[in-house]
């Protein structure tokens, strides 16, 4: 009987002469809704997965700040770390200055242990000289195997000691990631320049390249030698971007919920003209054995389903166009942007999105149209006296 009165019901809303055309449109829009939900979640995802990912081949997912490590407890975190297979790299960072004849510019300077090991990006690159963003090297007119000034203002001449010190270094190589907060003011060289520049034998920072799993795994392995309090996460670095990319996130939702309600107020109207007008099909179910309540239950389960099946078809066609996007590589972009063919990067937690948020705010509105037809309490012998 169910299945005969969800079909009876369905052939109603689509075909035949008495087809509701306003609650066609409407589901349509749940479909669109989605759908469209779908798609941008998964670009956005894959846009702001590329961003992430190219900040992290640099910044790796965080370093551990070791200025105030004792000698032995430096070389118990390298000995674990390299234990547990973990990548990293020594690094002294400090912030100077740059200057190439009258151009001066703010500098955070990386000095890399290239004898312990070299990072991904800088790897086939030329190693014996400065190596500069591809921005900041713009901006201080700085070519390959030209001279630069680096000046630290926080150290000063042994001799004279208001004079900061001073090195010379040759620029040998650029780096570009195509991030501005990166290209545009950091530089990297041999440890061993920035330690004379100092005048001191140090680290203080060891940068993690590996994942959070492994980093969580030491952790949990020697929880008394490290605290979470002396790693600094790549989040903690980038908290602005983060936050950035989060209220992005929530914006497009909220424009996507404010969407739905629209339709949901569609709902309204088009399922009240339909209960209306099928009053006199549910009495025709009435007399063939079915329970007024059982009537109306499935009348009221009838209108989740519609609007849950639109809903999840939407969710599939976006699903599919986001495959279609992802297998073919489509290189529809200018040739200025970063990303020329459109990323994806879908999650479980996105498609429950696309499909939650038009079907609760649906369902609501269903659940409201279908309480207002209730409480007409509609008699059936009425309705059959009536016709007859």
């Amino acid at each position: 009987m169910k299945l005969a009165f969800f079909s009876y019901f369905f052939r109603y809303v689509f075909t035949g002469p008495n087809r509701q055309r306003l609650i066609f449109l409407t589901i349509t829009g749940l479909l669109i809704s989605s759908f469209s939900l779908t798609v941008l979640q998964g670009i956005m995802g894959g846009l702001q997965n590329g961003l992430v990912k190219r900040s992290q081949k640099v910044s790796g997912t965080g370093y551990f700040n070791v200025e105030r490590f004792s000698p032995e407890q430096l070389d118990t975190l390298v000995r674990d770390l390299k234990y547990k297979d973990i990548e990293f790299s020594k690094e002294l960072e400090l912030e100077l200055m740059l200057q190439n004849g009258n151009y001066l510019s703010p500098l955070i300077l990386h000095g890399v242990d290239f004898d312990h090991e070299i990072p991904d990006f800088l790897k086939g690159r030329d190693l014996s000289g400065l190596i500069l963003g591809g921005q900041l090297a713009r901006e201080v007119s700085a070519f390959y195997d030209t001279t630069v000034t680096i000046t630290s203002p926080a150290h000063t001449s042994v001799l004279l000691r208001e004079i900061p010190r001073q090195s010379t270094s040759l620029v040998s190589d650029f780096y570009s990631s195509e991030l501005p907060e990166i290209d545009g003011v950091h530089g990297w060289v041999r440890i061993q320049f920035v330690q004379n520049l100092i005048r001191k034998r140090k680290l203080n920072r060891i940068r993690v390249y590996s994942s959070k799993e492994k980093l969580s795994e030491l952790f949990d392995s020697r929880p008394k030698a490290y605290s979470k309090n002396d790693f600094v996460s790549w989040e903690k670095m980038n908290a602005t971007l983060v936050w950035a990319l989060g209220l992005e996130t929530k914006v497009m939702l909220f424009l996507f919920i404010s969407m739905s309600v629209l339709i949901g107020i569609c709902i309204v109207s088009g399922f009240l003209i339909f209960y209306n007008k099928v009053k006199v099909d549910l009495a025709s179910f009435w007399i063939l054995g079915l329970t007024k309540e059982k009537a109306m239950k499935l009348i009221s389960t009838f209108g989740h389903l519609l609007t849950g099946l639109f809903c999840f078809l939407g969710v599939g066609l976006g699903l599919l166009v986001l495959e279609l996007l992802d297998s073919n590589q489509l290189v529809i972009m200018p040739e200025h942007f970063v990303e020329r063919n459109i990323p994806v990067r879908i999650e479980l937690e996105h498609i429950l999105t696309a499909f939650l948020v038009p079907y609760l705010i649906s369902y609501i509105f269903t659940k409201i149209t279908f309480n207002i037809f209730k409480k007409e309490d509609t008699s059936f012998i009425s309705l059959i006296k009536k016709v007859g």
